[in-house]
């Protein structure tokens, strides 16, 4: 009877032994030899070009809102001039080629007359003349440095900044690359606003 009893206890003994050897053999050993504790890996989705240059633009983009008639009466200053220049540049200066001439339709309500008649003749010869590759274009701009006022002169309704900017060339096929590059803004008044009458890169 005591002989069965040491027996039976051997065998569970061994029995507990060949399952501990399983357990270690299937949670660090088998299969393909993965660790089944640890996190399984995240996979890093790869950014297209568009999605780099969507993302650095609404980075960029500011939206500057106002009281007209409080804008209308009250004394402009050379620093008015400057983040107003500044957000024009920004916005002027980034489009793409998904981006159907959203930076210059979208402007317009921030331009004279005579700019917005110049817009619509632009984006129009733009349209007929450019062809799409299919390749992805865009194009961001940022200002870096606060713009500088070359001409000042609200009394007579006139006012001329010059923007720096850092532009950002995305390209499908080649990539990323950085210059810098400055714009010429003319201000006039007009209907009791202050707006663009021409931008011109320099």
């Amino acid at each position: 009877m005591e002989n069965n009893k040491k027996k039976i206890g051997k065998i569970l003994i061994a029995i507990l032994f060949i399952l501990i050897l399983l357990f270690i053999y299937f949670a660090f050993l088998g299969g393909d030899k993965k660790n089944h504790f640890s996190k399984p890996e995240e996979k890093i989705e790869e950014k297209t070009e568009q999605q780099k240059y969507e993302e650095m633009k609404a980075k960029s983009e500011v939206i500057y809102t106002f009281d007209e008639e409080l804008e209308r009466d009250r004394e402009w200053s050379e620093e008015d001039f400057k983040k107003m220049a500044a957000n024009f540049a920004e916005r002027f200066g980034s489009y793409s080629s998904h981006g159907n001439y959203g930076n210059i339709v979208e402007s317009k309500y921030l331009m004279t007359k005579e700019m917005k008649s110049w817009a619509d003749s632009y984006v129009v010869d733009l349209k007929n003349n450019s062809e799409y590759s299919g390749e992805f274009y865009g194009m961001t701009s940022k200002v870096f440095v606060s713009p500088e006022i070359e001409n000042f002169n609200p009394e007579s309704g006139q006012v001329e900044v010059l923007v720096s900017t850092q532009r950002f060339e995305t390209k499908d096929a080649g990539g990323e690359s950085v210059f810098n590059q400055n714009i010429k803004i003319n201000y006039i008044k007009e209907g009791g606003e202050w707006l663009v009458d021409s931008a011109s890169w320099q």
